[in-house]
């Protein structure tokens, strides 16, 4: 008999429990807040506005720096976002970090290009101290890039070991692919 008494307690508040929360049903949509279609660290490493800096920085104009920052925050505005977000673009720290990023995406410019030109990076590593990180990867890539043309000498030498003609036939078609591939 207790046993059938503990089981009908155990449901009554069970039952009360569950009835009591089925008054609390919360509306999820008023709950949330309408958030920006954009965020500022999208507008901040946007492709154009990166691009558009990067120009600037190559004819070390100040002035068009200051105009794409200036659209960073007229599109921020545009978005509606944060006010704190707002100020943060306009500030010197936002136009240091989108320079910062701008200085990156050079160094990457230049690594391809000279990937291609069959260069070295070291002068484009000590001119672009903002992409130390991306130093190892870079060279890692001319690496590769270097042991494709070494292969593609050891195939001239027919399977033995290239001679500086073969691997300079090599280079004249790396490159040779790279015009072709330029002019289209």
């Amino acid at each position: 008999m207790k046993v059938i008494f503990a089981i009908i307690i155990l449901i009554a508040v069970g039952a009360t429990l569950w009835l009591s929360n089925q008054g609390r049903v919360e509306n999820p949509v008023s709950q949330t807040q309408e958030l920006p279609v954009i965020s500022r660290q999208q507008i901040l490493t946007a492709t154009d506005l990166v691009e558009g800096v990067k120009q600037g920085l190559q004819q070390d104009n100040d002035q068009a720096i200051d105009t794409w920052m200036s659209k960073a925050a007229s599109v921020a505005r545009e978005a509606d976002i944060a006010k704190e977000d707002i100020d943060y673009i306009k500030s010197d720290a936002a136009r240091d970090y989108v320079i910062f990023q701008a200085k990156r995406s050079q160094f990457n410019d230049a690594v391809e290009q000279a990937y291609y030109e069959l260069q070295g990076i070291d002068a484009i590593k000590a001119a672009y101290p903002q992409a130390k990180d991306l130093y190892a990867s870079a060279d890692k890539l001319i690496a590769e890039r270097d042991t494709l043309i070494e292969q593609i000498a050891t195939e001239l030498a027919d399977g033995n070991t290239p001679t500086n003609a073969e691997r300079q036939d090599a280079r004249q078609q790396w490159l040779k692919r790279y015009n072709e591939k330029q002019s289209q």
